[in-house]
C-alpha cells in the first residue's frame, strides 16, 4: 500500500540558523515477542538457499554461490558444531534436501528443467570422503520425497510426449539404497488429460505423481440398462487401482474444490487464501481457518502456511503498517511478522512476533520450532541469514 504525505510532514523543519531541529525518537518496540532465538546462521560467501531440512537436534541448509559452488551445512544444536559438504558435483541448483542418518539426499534442477538426485555422505567413511556419492537417480521431470507403506521413499515421474498427449512413467525407490521398490508403471493421457481406456480424466496429482485425482466415468448398470453417474476417484498409478470413489453431490462445489486443488501444486494439504478468507486444506478437503487477529490488519500477499501430519498447521503473516485500524487511529503499526499455530479444527492463535521493517522471510517449521530465512532485497531466492526459534 502506498501512502502519500503532505510535503514536509515527514521531516523536521529547518530553522533559520541552518541546523535541523532534533527529531523525536520513534517509540521502541520489542524485536521479538513470544519466542526465543536458538541459533542464527549466516553465509560468509554467497547466500543461504531456500532449501532447509530439519529434524530434532539438527538443521541442514544449503549455501550457494551462483553458478560456481554449492555447500550443504548440517548444524547440530547440542554440540554447536557444523558439518560442511561440497555438493557442487551433484547440483548447482538444489531444490530439496533430506537428512538420512549420516547421509543426505539432495535433489537438484538441471538446465533443461528436469531434476536429478543423489545420496551423499556427510562424513568420511573408509576411503570415501565427505560428499561422496552413494548413488544417483534421474533425470526425471519430478523427483519427490514421499511416504508410502509407512516408509520414506522417493518418487520419480518421467514424462514423454505422445501423439497429442503425454505418458507418465512412475517409479518409487528406497531412499537408503536408490533401488526400485516394486515395478515401474505408466499412465497415458490425451491432450485433455484423459485416459479413454480407464474412462478417467485427471484434475490434479499428489504423492509425487504416484496418485492421480479426477473424474471417472460411471460404470454401466446392466440391471438398469444405463450408465451410472460420473464419480470422483483417485487412481494409484503404481497399483493400477481406483479408490476413494464418491458421488458428485454438488457440481458447483466440486468444480470450485478441484480448481483449488490444482492451485495446491500437487499437494492435498496446504493453506490457501480464498476470497472469503483463509482455508485449511487437509486430505483434499477444506475448512475455514480463523485467526485470533483480524486478517484485514495484514498484507495477505505475505501469507505462508505449512500443514503438519496431524492436520494442525502454522501460518505467518506480515502486519500492514497502514491497515484500516492503524489509519483510523492515525498511528502506523510496527511491521511485525506474526506466527500463528493452528489446531486441526482451523483455530489459529498468534504465538510469536518478529519485528521486520522492510524485510521478507522464507518460513519453515520443525516440531515446536520455526525458522526464518531473511530475504535479500530484490532477490527471490535465498537470503543472508537463517534463524531458528522456539516458542515456550
Amino acid at each position: 500500500m502506498v501512502v502519500a504525505m503532505a510535503a514536509g510532514s515527514a521531516f523536521a523543519q529547518i530553522p533559520q540558523g541552518g541546523a535541523p531541529a532534533p527529531v523525536p525518537p520513534r517509540p521502541s518496540v520489542a524485536p521479538l515477542v513470544g519466542a526465543t532465538e536458538l541459533i542464527k546462521l549466516t553465509a560468509p560467501a554467497g547466500f543461504i538457499d531456500d532449501i532447509v531440512a530439519t529434524e530434532e537436534g539438527r538443521i541442514a541448509y544449503v549455501v550457494t554461490q551462483l553458478g560456481t559452488k554449492t555447500e550443504l551445512h548440517v548444524y547440530t544444536h547440542l554440540t554447536k558444531k557444523e558439518e560442511v559438504v561440497d555438493i557442487t558435483a551433484v547440483t548447482l541448483q538444489p531444490v530439496a534436501v533430506a537428512l538420512v542418518g549420516q547421509r543426505a539426499f539432495v535433489v537438484g534442477a538441471t538446465d533443461n528443467g528436469n531434476q536429478i538426485a543423489a545420496l551423499v555422505e556427510l562424513r568420511p567413511v573408509g576411503k570415501k570422503l565427505a560428499g561422496a556419492v552413494v548413488y544417483k537417480i534421474g533425470p526425471a521431470n519430478a523427483i519427490t520425497l514421499i511416504n508410502r507403506d509407512g516408509k520414506q521413499r522417493v518418487a520419480l515421474d518421467k514424462v514423454t510426449p505422445t501423439n497429442g498427449g503425454t505418458r507418465h512413467d512412475v517409479e518409487v525407490v528406497a531412499i537408503e539404497t536408490g533401488k526400485r521398490v516394486g515395478a515401474a508403471k505408466a499412465l497415458e493421457l490425451d491432450g485433455s488429460d484423459k485416459n479413454e481406456k480407464l474412462g478417467f480424466k485427471v484434475n490434479h496429482w499428489s504423492d509425487g505423481m504416484t496418485r492421480a485425482h479426477g473424474i471417472k466415468a460411471g460404470e454401466w448398470d446392466r440391471k438398469e440398462n444405463q450408465r451410472a453417474p460420473d464419480v470422483e476417484a483417485t487412481y494409484d498409478v503404481l497399483t493400477g487401482k481406483f479408490s476413494d470413489k464418491k458421488k458428485i453431490e454438488d457440481l458447483f462445489e466440486q468444480r470450485r474444490r478441484f480448481q483449488a486443488l490444482v492451485e495446491g501444486n500437487k499437494r492435498l494439504d496446504f493453506v490457501r487464501l480464498d476470497i472469503k478468507g483463509l482455508e485449511l486444506w487437509r486430505g483434499g478437503k477444506a475448512k475455514p481457518l480463523e485467526l485470533d487477529q483480524p486478517l484485514t490488519n495484514y498484507d495477505t500477499k505475505s501469507m505462508q502456511g505449512i500443514v503438519n501430519a496431524d492436520g494442525s498447521a502454522w501460518v505467518i503473516l506480515k502486519m500492514d503498517p497502514v491497515n484500516a485500524d492503524a489509519v483510523a487511529r492515525k498511528k502506523a503499526d510496527p511491521e511485525y511478522v506474526d506466527i500463528f499455530r493452528v489446531t486441526a479444527d482451523g483455530k489459529g492463535t498468534r504465538k510469536a512476533r518478529v519485528l521486520a521493517p522492510g524485510v521478507r522471510f522464507r518460513f519453515g517449521v520443525v516440531g515446536d520450532k520455526f525458522w526464518l530465512i531473511e530475504r535479500n532485497n530484490g532477490f527471490e531466492r535465498g537470503g543472508k541469514s537463517l534463524a531458528l526459534y522456539t516458542i515456550p
